[in-house]
């Protein structure tokens, strides 16, 4: 199938016909290339940052039904499928979703973002499911925005047959540097959900600034079942990017009963400086995973349960001696394989209990995946075999390398305890336990 991804100039809420422009610019050029799908960024219209629900309910904001009927309209008129970003306005709230239209026309169905990301809860509530769709291709499943930080989301649509899937987005720039940019899921994030469930994903952005709110990072994407990038637009600018892909059926989600019982859990996770619980007592004495939920019994779970200090640690040494110096110095550590990492579930059910730093022994030619384990749970990874090979903190980041000049990492560990990806972002607040589908 012929994919297309729109990215867009980001565009104001004080210009919502401003939106409409850039669609109908970007349709017209999808057409031309023939092709099967179009996907169009998150809040296509009217736009990402609302102000306030008050200020999106005003008149000169289409209401959600004329906005409907406007991608209804255009999708027919092109004869492609479309997947496109609006607000919805459902019994007095507001959700962040994405409709799914066939080449008539007709609205297959809609999506809702799940994992609300920083302004999100000012004015959007979580969405209620997460859903695949029957296409003429195959399974599409939908991913809104930051719903690809959250592995549990990918892997529920993965259980669910998607045999693609598709990103209404709106990557926001999170570097502190002036003019310079970056973002997860560009940067490694999208390419490793591909690998891990064997699905390719077309990820449509925006760019530029909207207003003195955000800036985004462009970088609209089509990526392959492998995670190779197909096409990746620029980092500023309109632009369509345009591959074919083949809809393949994912990978099987393959989760240990004890990760399974733990992440299916609305236990809450591991709090620092709380050992109240007997697992986090058990933590606390340094018992090792057998008794520690989540843990696989190829990991070893150690270390005080406190808010992490700033240590050194020497890497010039094998993975067992390299955790049991982080355990020394008052880390909460676990031990896994790098196989280990080639799926979220182990590493998930550590941090949600408290892991601040996981030791994977063995070696790695790729270090997506790795990156990809460190990020969405906020840890650090360390890469070791005869002796460390790299070590990636809790930003994704690679902080070090086996060929850099020092032998000697200093790790702040309370990195690992601030589950915040911004202020009001919280990556286990924002876990809805009940939408995921992880098993048979």
């Amino acid at each position: 199938m012929i994919a297309s991804a729109g990215q867009m100039v980001a565009t104001t809420i004080e210009e919502p016909a401003a939106a409409w422009l850039a669609v109908d610019r970007l349709a017209r050029e999808a057409a031309e290339t023939k092709a099967d799908l179009l996907v169009l960024p998150e809040a296509t219209y009217p736009a990402y940052w609302l102000d306030s629900a008050e200020r999106y309910m005003r008149d000169d904001i289409e209401r959600t039904g004329a906005v409907v009927e406007k991608f209804s309209k255009l999708a027919a008129k092109h004869a492609f499928w479309l997947v496109a970003g609006f607000v919805e306005e459902r019994d007095g709230k507001l959700f962040n979703a994405a409709g799914v239209w066939d080449r008539d026309g007709n609205l297959v169905g809609t999506a809702y973002k799940n994992f609300l990301w920083d302004c999100d809860h000012r004015w959007f509530q979580p969405g209620p499911d997460i859903r695949c769709f029957d296409t003429e291709f195959g399974r599409m499943g939908v991913l809104i925005c930051a719903d690809a930080r959250v592995p549990e989301i990918a892997a529920t649509l993965a259980n669910d047959g998607a045999q693609f899937i598709v990103q209404p987005t709106a990557w926001v720039n999170t570097s502190n540097i002036r003019r310079t940019y970056r973002n997860v899921q560009p940067d490694f994030l999208i390419a490793a959900r591909a690998m891990e469930f064997g699905v390719p994903f077309v990820c449509a952005s925006k760019s530029g600034r909207e207003g003195d709110h955000l800036e985004y990072v462009g970088q609209s994407r089509i990526v392959d079942e492998a995670g190779l990038v197909l096409v990746s637009a620029a980092l500023g600018g309109e632009e369509l990017v345009t591959a074919t892909i083949a809809p393949t059926d994912p990978k099987p989600i393959d989760i240990k009963p004890e990760h399974l019982a733990r992440l299916r859990s609305n236990d809450p996770p591991f709090t620092p400086g709380a050992a109240s619980t007997a697992r986090d007592a058990a933590s606390a004495k340094g018992k090792a995973s057998s008794s520690t939920r989540g843990a696989s019994s190829a990991s070893k779970t150690t270390g005080a349960a406190k808010f992490g200090p700033t240590i050194k640690v020497k890497l010039k040494a094998d993975a067992d001696a390299i955790a049991a110096a982080l355990t020394a110095a008052g880390a909460r550590v676990a031990t896994l394989s790098t196989a280990d990492l080639n799926t979220f579930a182990a590493a998930r059910c550590l941090a949600l209990d408290g892991v601040q730093v996981i030791v994977a022994a063995g070696r790695i030619a790729d270090d997506t995946l790795a990156r990809a384990r460190a990020a969405e749970n906020r840890i650090f990874v360390i890469i070791a075999k005869d002796e460390g090979d790299r070590v990636i903190d809790p930003g994704g980041n690679v902080a070090w390398r086996r060929a850099d000049w020092s032998d000697e990492i200093e790790l702040d560990l309370a990195q690992a305890d601030l589950k915040e990806f911004t202020p009001e972002t919280n990556i286990w607040r924002g876990r809805r336990v009940d939408c995921y589908r992880l098993g048979t």
